[in-house]
């Protein structure tokens, strides 16, 4: 962000602690005064809730970067998510997010919830509900293959290039081949006959969410991320550990190529692919 210095509170380890007590606690408090069939079914919220966690792990590990989720402390099955896009049409927009996960995730078929706090001019975004559309992405939900740092990087790629988020390929000719249905078909039309005209309406969602970047949380949870004004008595130390080589070396950014075309990402074999080259090239990467 040039404008706005911000501080995001999310502390890893903290999280996954609380996490931990809360099924281990739920765990001594339940088992021994159940019948078989209701510890059957707090054995599958245990299980579940180490899947979720496993979810999480997964998501530090391919170190995405610019994009940030983290479950609710209420509900493994909610999530607090915000991106900061840093190029292209939504640059500088600072875009939060909530994921809803099914009932019985991962085993459901039925694809994750993902809903913008508020609507933002983009084909993959319906204006009413500000739900964002999957189905380029997924077909439906493979636990076997799909995970929730897929759903991350998939939203990374649709603010990184919105013209190839919305191609399902290429022609012979090498022209792109547009999707027939997107969720904001206003949105489409606008970006495939005027970019500037698009760009002009994406600019009034950024400023959306620039003038309420520091708004007080809508829901009491300790784990939603908060964002604050930079105060040098309290992130002056943060900030010189983040000026350290390790850290930049993550951060330089140069000339940015287009995303493929994300209708294109069929696996979860090529969505790692895609993640392995950008840890290994960070600077040829469109999504910094």
């Amino acid at each position: 962000m040039k404008t706005h210095n911000t501080t995001l509170h999310i502390n890893t380890l903290q999280n996954l602690t609380k996490f931990h007590k809360i099924i281990l606690q739920y765990l001594a408090d339940t088992m021994c005064l159940e019948t078989t069939s209701t510890n059957n079914k707090t054995l599958a919220l245990i299980s579940q809730g180490y899947k979720v966690l496993a979810e999480y792990r997964m998501i530090e590990q391919m170190q995405l970067k610019g994009i940030y989720a983290v479950p609710s402390y209420s509900s493994a099955l909610l999530w607090f998510g915000v991106i900061f896009v840093h190029g292209g049409i939504y640059a500088e927009g600072v875009f939060r997010f909530s994921i809803l996960l099914p009932d019985n995730f991962p085993d459901a078929v039925s694809l994750p919830t993902v809903i913008f706090q508020k609507d933002i001019f983009h084909p993959h975004i319906c204006s009413l509900s500000h739900s964002l559309d999957l189905s380029p992405l997924f077909e439906f939900w493979n636990k076997d293959e799909h995970h929730i740092w897929q759903i991350l990087q998939y939203i990374q790629l649709i603010f990184a290039d919105p013209e190839g988020s919305v191609c399902v390929g290429l022609t012979r000719k090498g022209e792109p081949i547009p999707l027939e249905e997107v969720n904001n078909m206003d949105a489409m039309r606008l970006l495939s006959h005027s970019r500037v005209d698009y760009s002009l309406r994406a600019k009034v969602s950024i400023a959306w969410s620039l003038k309420h970047l520091f708004d007080k949380p809508p829901i009491k949870d300790p784990h939603y991320i908060v964002l604050e004004r930079y105060q040098p008595d309290l992130h002056q130390a943060a900030m010189e550990r983040l000026k350290s080589s390790s850290w930049y070396s993550l951060s330089v950014q140069s000339s940015v190529q287009p995303s493929v075309c994300v209708a294109r990402i069929e696996s979860e074999h090529q969505l790692r692919q895609e993640a392995s080259t950008q840890r290994a090239n960070p600077f040829g990467s469109s999504l910094n």
